[in-house]
């Protein structure tokens, strides 16, 4: 015979019945079989000095030995998250052995994940009629009534009750915490959740539920470390966890992209001072153009020394629409490809710069190696000529990806450091290009085709910059989470390892070598050769850059820069009368009568009326085109830059209507 002893107080405060007496006897046994009638027609009630003795005849050996492995395979089924299935092994071990309260509580959680709420709330009923000191399941029947807006208060209650039985549970704590800051109060609930991360640091949940509150009161930064915080210390233990990490990344992002949009303007000052500092190092001015790129590459520097120009030009591609702050990506972009020009012109004070390139005879060795992958692409119908010019534009491809790779990493390892006003745009800018190197890589029909070598070192390649840039999210970004599962992941993480070993202590030059070990370690070192620097160093700091002051073709690649400045302008004069705006345009025009000199970033020029600032000759032309569109805007400033000032009023006028 198997009998449960539960006190008269515990079944009161399920079934609202008193336990002062009132309730003969008698009545109190008819409830008590009804409320357990779940059990069987077989059960007895007995009460004897406050306790409830409820028999029943003890399930077969059979039965219960049944019962007992069913339930093991129920847990591995929700573990694995295929909860339809383990709630019907949970019903199927109920009725070998309804009296297991353990069985209860988790059949409610598998349909609580099912959605089927009103069932969970019946089911853990019964739970607790078996076992009314059983914390979990306050916790659960916590969970189903906080699902539905009307239910907070009775959900705070479960959750208190569950920690009066145990006060240290995590689960308790963050179901509290949850709930309080759903009913307002941040200050107790993000307590909660501490409490609950010291419990138990590993603990996902927590971490999570404290970045989502922090985010909601508009302490982005703060939730950003949380987050961080979180992938570097919590453990999903089994698939029920998933969702939690997968939420935590999209919030992590959803909170990066606010930290972007309101460090816009910072963020591209900050750029613009990066490129007058490479223009100084480098002695060549830096001409910024946004442009359609050829494949998929997002931005390009040519060096004036590699071109035989008087100046470096950065060409970065025109964000495809939508983006969620596509001239912040821009502005990483540049930042990026500043640093390349940065690199070379270390390097090249130190006699250690160098060119890489393909020449007829590094193709032809590729394409030999090639050969049995060209063959087979054949015989699957495709053209020879088509497929030797698309495998043409593999090995170029790789080639790229293979001195980029390592250089890449170096960069941004370095934008990390010393442009921190960039880190948000920097992680939003790296996070879409990987999305769009995984959807090209992870492409059945484009590895179909791809010939095995390229495939490799490809897969292997971009495997180590999404280590990399998990790395840099703290592991908020799981970018390298597709790869883990590929034949590539041991060379993409010895290729990451190889890197964190090295970039301590490279110097100037180095970087090369890192790409000639890199290309060892994919094994496709002959694919290229490195050319000599010609050695012409840059002119002196007194020789003369490029200036401009009338020049149509430059002023349109200033546009992009244009856009910060009369975004400024704007901002500027908003707080201003208008006989104010009239005393600055007048004193710009006064000063810029002989020309602004708007090729040059060095802020050169003064303005009367803004005693103590100094401003470029581009800023100067923002200002005041900006002055004439607030005093007269039907006249034509003759400045060529109405098409920057209507974007800059857009993101003025969505500032404004934010704030």
């Amino acid at each position: 015979m198997l009998t449960l002893a539960i006190p008269l107080a515990h079944l009161a405060f399920l079934t609202g019945d008193p336990a002062d007496g009132s309730v003969s006897e008698e009545t109190l046994i008819a409830r008590i079989r009804e409320q357990f009638g779940f059990l069987g027609a077989s059960v007895t009630v007995t009460i004897r000095d406050g306790v409830a003795h409820i028999s029943l005849p003890p399930a077969a050996a059979a039965k219960a030995d049944e019962a007992t492995k069913l339930y093991e395979r129920a847990g591995k089924r929700a573990r694995e998250g295929d909860f339809a299935r383990a709630a019907e092994l949970y019903q199927r071990v109920l009725t070998l052995n309804p009296a297991l309260p353990s069985a209860h509580r988790d059949l409610a959680m598998s349909l609580m994940e099912l959605g089927r709420t009103e069932e969970a709330k019946d089911t853990l009923i019964d739970a607790l009629r078996l076992a009314p000191e059983d914390a979990w399941s306050f916790v659960v029947l916590g969970n189903v009534y906080a699902t539905a807006p009307d239910g907070l208060a009775r959900a705070r209650q479960f959750f208190a009750r569950a920690l009066e039985l145990k006060p240290t549970d995590v689960w308790a704590l963050n179901g509290l915490a949850t709930v309080l800051a759903r009913q307002g109060d941040t200050a107790a609930a993000l307590a909660r959740f501490d409490e609950a991360i010291a419990a138990q640091p590993d603990f996902p949940n927590a971490w999570h539920g404290k970045a989502l509150t922090l985010s909601r009161t508009g302490d982005a930064a703060h939730a950003i470390e949380t987050l961080k915080a979180m992938f570097r210390r919590a453990v999903a233990q089994d698939a029920r966890a998933e969702p939690v990490f997968a939420e935590a990344s999209r919030l992590f992002l959803t909170t990066e992209t606010t930290l972007a949009q309101q460090g816009e303007s910072d963020a591209f000052k900050a750029v613009e001072d990066y490129r007058r500092t490479i223009e100084r190092e480098s002695c060549y001015p830096v001409e910024i153009v946004e442009d359609q790129l050829p494949g998929g590459i997002a931005g390009r520097a040519q060096m004036a020394w590699k071109h035989g120009r008087d100046r470096h030009v950065v060409t970065v591609r025109k964000p495809p629409p939508p983006q969620p702050v596509p001239l912040a990506f821009t502005s990483h972009l540049v930042g990026h490809e500043l640093t390349h020009i940065r690199l070379e012109t270390e390097a090249r004070r130190v006699g250690r710069n160098r060119f890489f390139t393909t020449t007829a005879e590094t193709h032809a060795r590729a394409m030999r190696a090639l050969a049995p992958d060209l063959r087979r692409i054949e015989q699957q119908g495709h053209r020879p000529d088509a497929v030797a010019r698309m495998v043409a534009d593999f090995v170029a491809g790789t080639c790229g990806l293979l001195f980029n790779t390592p250089l890449d990493l170096l960069i941004e390892r370095r934008l990390d450091a010393e442009l921190p006003v960039l880190r948000p745009l920097q992680i939003l800018s790296l996070v879409q290009l990987a999305t769009e190197a995984r959807t090209g890589m992870l492409n059945p029909e484009i590895r179909q085709v791809t010939p095995q070598r390229i495939l490799r070192a490809a897969s292997a390649c971009i495997g180590a910059q999404a280590l990399f840039l998990d790395h840099l999210s703290g592991g908020a970004t799981r970018a390298w989470a597709p790869y883990r599962r590929l034949e590539t992941a041991e060379l993409s993480e010895k290729l990451w390892r190889h890197w964190q070993q090295r970039q301590p202590a490279l110097t100037p030059g180095d970087e090369y070598d890192l790409v000639d070990e890199f290309a060892d370690l994919v094994g496709l070192r002959d694919w290229y050769v490195w050319q000599p620097d010609p050695g012409d160093q840059p002119p002196t700091d007194d020789e003369p850059v490029l200036e401009g002051t009338s020049n149509p073709e430059l002023l349109r690649a200033k546009h992009p820069a244009a856009v910060w400045f009369l975004l400024d302008a704007l901002k500027r004069y908003a707080r201003l009368a208008d006989e104010d705006v009239r005393k600055i345009t007048l004193d710009v025009a006064l000063a810029g009568r002989e020309g602004l000199d708007y090729a040059s970033p060095e802020k050169k020029y003064q303005v009367r009326a803004l005693p103590g600032e100094t401003f470029s000759g581009l800023e100067m032309m923002c200002l005041m085109h900006a002055g004439f569109k607030r005093l007269a805007p039907g006249e034509d400033t003759g400045m060529n830059l109405d098409e920057p000032f209507l974007t800059a009023l857009e993101l003025f006028n969505g500032e404004s209507r934010k704030s």
